[in-house]
């Protein structure tokens, strides 16, 4: 209405211009009557493009607010002498704006999902947090397929603590299907231990349909996570050893036949890593007798985007040198950004950052992740160097990825803030150092113990997100054509009722 209100003033002040240089108030008049009319459609278009399904419930409500301000401040001009041409380029206008959402209605997915439709389902989860309808959509393009998630579960004298490699991914964003997955998994561990849900290799295609799918999926993880047993006679470690293979930075950690490698791309660009690369990592490292998991460090935001040189020869070299390096026992601690009083900003959610710690050989190494998505380029040179000085090595800073702060508001263009955007990077470093120092006062000798679990999962498809993003840009690209011409042709319809 406010809106609305604005572009009727803005209409009335052209006509109030016109009449004050003719010495007619009729310019005037008739400008207030095209500017209820333009009100009138303005509004259609956002009840009926947002909010209400209904075009004839749309289109009483458009009539209110119009229709009662003309009422009221109604003048003899406006009454007496109705003006014709400016009534009929008033509806013309009109009518030019009740089309658009109804020529939207027309676009629709393979399964009839209109592109009107679905920008409605986002308006609600978007301002409302209602999902529901948003994802019934989601679920009904979806497709079944199996996953595999590895646990890895270490237990020291004070407890355990787990380290989740999912087989789905986060997102896509608050609060639809799998976007606070690594929150959802905290919370569920909470009678089991600290978790650390890692940033597997695939992307949106491999977002949970629903938040009930999520938390079927999650139950599931949980309920395996109980049956693992540990054992201190598995508790040794190879590595972790380090190398530079393509543009990658790589380390690699092998818990008795369970490899776990991480990649990292900073300070050049990294998104999701395709599976594809995890799939022929795992049947090189197959050949070498390990269970091979591949965590994604998702930890530099930058246009210069890199993906893994799968056939450079430097993976089997360091899957040879991992086999080969001496197995030694581990102690383990874990500590949490909370336990030190550390609250980021927008780019980091309440899950806040965890730190893994492994010794070996009287070596202290941190794992780092933190609950945000992506973070800016120079983040991991900065936590590496802070640790160094400290003393720790760094196995890699992750973050996991979390959507739930993604789409929340408009302070980005991507629709998200990455990690040091917000929370200063420097502070990020100090709090990894004293996260390091607190869990480096409660190494202990651990046990370990791992299991994989297969599910069936409704996840969004590589060809449903093709689907929903074409209907997308062919919408974007209709809108702007569509106004364009629209405000060309008001425009002139506005002159038209002003001046004849």
């Amino acid at each position: 209405m406010m809106a609305a209100e604005l572009l009727w003033l803005l209409i009335a002040a052209i006509g109030g211009a016109y009449s004050w240089a003719s010495g007619s108030p009729y310019p005037l008049t008739n400008a207030v009557l095209f500017g209820a009319f333009v009100s009138i459609g303005f509004e259609f278009l956002v009840i009926h493009g947002a909010f209400q399904k209904s075009a004839s419930v749309s289109f009483v409500l458009a009539l209110i607010h119009p229709v009662s301000t003309v009422l009221v401040v109604r003048t003899p001009e406006l009454t007496e002498h109705l003006d014709p041409v400016a009534a009929t380029c008033g509806a013309v206008a009109t009518a030019l704006l009740v089309s658009f959402p109804l020529l939207l209605r027309r676009k629709k997915t393979s399964l009839g999902h209109d592109a009107l439709s679905l920008f409605q389902a986002f308006m609600k989860t978007w301002t409302a947090g209602d999902s529901a309808q948003l994802e019934e959509a989601i679920a009904e393009h979806s497709e079944e397929v199996d996953v595999i998630t590895k646990v890895l579960r270490f237990r020291t004298k004070d407890g355990d603590t787990y380290l989740v490699l999912p087989g789905v991914h986060p997102g896509p964003f608050h609060p639809v299907g799998s976007y606070d997955l690594p929150g959802i998994i905290t919370r569920a561990f909470k009678e089991l231990g600290p978790v650390m849900t890692l940033h597997r290799p695939g992307g949106h295609e491999r977002n949970l349909a629903t938040q009930a799918d999520t938390s079927r999926y999650v139950h599931d993880v949980f309920e395996l996570a109980k049956t693992i047993t540990s054992h201190k006679e598995h508790a040794f470690l190879r590595g972790p050893l380090y190398a530079h293979v393509g543009g990658a930075t790589v380390s690699s950690s092998a818990f008795g036949d369970d490899l776990v490698l991480t990649i990292s791309f900073a300070p050049l660009g990294s998104d999701d890593i395709d599976t594809r690369y995890e799939d022929k990592l795992a049947k090189t490292a197959s050949e070498l007798g390990f269970d091979l998991s591949v965590v994604d460090a998702h930890n530099s935001i930058n246009s210069n985007l890199q993906s893994p040189a799968i056939d450079d020869q430097g993976w089997r070299r360091l899957f040879e040198d991992t086999r080969i390096s001496e197995a030694r026992r581990i102690s383990i601690a874990y500590s949490h950004s909370s336990e030190v009083g550390f609250v980021g900003k927008g780019d980091l959610t309440e899950n806040g950052l965890g730190l893994f710690m492994i010794e070996v050989g009287g070596t202290k190494s941190a794992l780092v992740l933190a609950d945000a998505n992506n973070s800016v380029s120079v983040l991991r040179a900065q936590v590496a160097a802070a640790l160094g000085s400290a003393g720790y090595g760094l196995v890699e800073f992750c973050t996991s990825d979390s959507h739930n702060l993604a789409a929340r508001g408009l302070t980005a263009e991507r629709g998200y803030e990455a990690l040091g955007e917000a929370t200063p990077p420097a502070s990020v470093a100090d709090v990894s150092v004293k996260m390091a120092s607190l869990a480096a006062s409660r190494l202990a000798p651990a046990e370990y113990g791992s299991a994989k679990l297969k599910s069936s999962v409704r996840v969004f498809g590589s060809r449903a997100l093709g689907e929903f993003a074409s209907l997308a840009q062919a919408s974007s690209d209709f809108s702007k054509s569509y106004f364009r011409l629209a405000v060309i042709a008001a425009a002139a319809l506005m002159l038209a009722s002003i001046l004849f």
